[in-house]
């Protein structure tokens, strides 16, 4: 599997949910918060970790994981927890948590959830915004939750993305005129529904892993400290 993730640098990347660019931050975030050996690992495999990234995104243009995401992230999740528990090579085992990252952010995209055809001709201008106004999102941590239940987690967040794509809607489409990014400003609803999703998806993330390496037998002692909610500070 790591093989087929490092030819992809080989080829041009085409995003079909958030770009590139925001998917790599999302996993980067998301991979500070993990817990503290699983961030050491994920450190030392940043290469491996990308190219899982990438990996989804050449997928999802090939074929698209829309209709069946939340199947896919389970499964992602426990292929994970097995491969840890068979002693693969920590290095594939990252790479499938860059995987596991990009369909996650996937499913913090309301556009890629909502399946209407009129946002859908928005889809690409909203992630591009999205991009560009990232750096001014603050990340949010919701924090662990202390119930974790895998199926249940992912029955949250797919309902919630699902709630954003009525607002966007109206951003979109107000007035009865068709809009783009250009006119939204940071006071926009576009802007609160960004932000809000960037901090969910790597909230999501982080539970993931936490799950993920507490079902593998890793340490999670800090998990206790991590159930508030928090501004996270990071440097660039």
């Amino acid at each position: 599997m790591i093989r087929r993730f490092l030819l992809l640098f080989l080829f041009p990347i085409t995003a079909n949910a958030w770009t590139l660019t925001a998917d790599y931050q999302i996993a980067d975030r998301a991979g500070r918060l993990a817990p503290h050996d699983l961030n050491l690992v994920i450190k030392r495999y940043r290469t491996q970790y990308r190219a899982g990234i990438d990996y989804g995104v050449r997928e999802e243009a090939a074929d698209k994981h829309r209709a069946h995401l939340k199947e896919r992230i389970e499964k992602e999740t426990r292929g994970c927890i097995g491969m840890i528990h068979s002693n693969q090579p920590m290095a594939q085992v990252v790479a499938r948590l860059g995987l596991l990252s990009h369909l996650v952010g996937d499913a913090n995209n309301p556009f890629h959830v909502d399946t209407e055809d009129a946002l859908e001709s928005s889809h690409s201008d909203f992630e591009f915004y999205f991009e560009r106004r990232m750096e001014r999102f603050p990340t949010v941590f919701y924090g662990l939750d202390a119930r974790f239940a895998l199926p249940q987690y992912l029955d949250r967040t797919f309902k919630r993305t699902a709630s954003y794509a009525p607002l966007m809607s109206e951003e979109y489409f107000r007035d009865d005129a068709r809009h783009t990014s250009a006119e939204f400003d940071d006071r926009s609803t576009a802007f609160g529904v960004a932000s809000i999703c960037y901090s969910h998806a790597v909230t999501d993330l982080v539970n993931l892993y936490y799950y993920i390496w507490r079902e593998a037998g890793g340490d999670v002692r800090s998990a206790a400290s991590m159930r508030g909610a928090r501004v996270i500070q990071h440097a660039n």
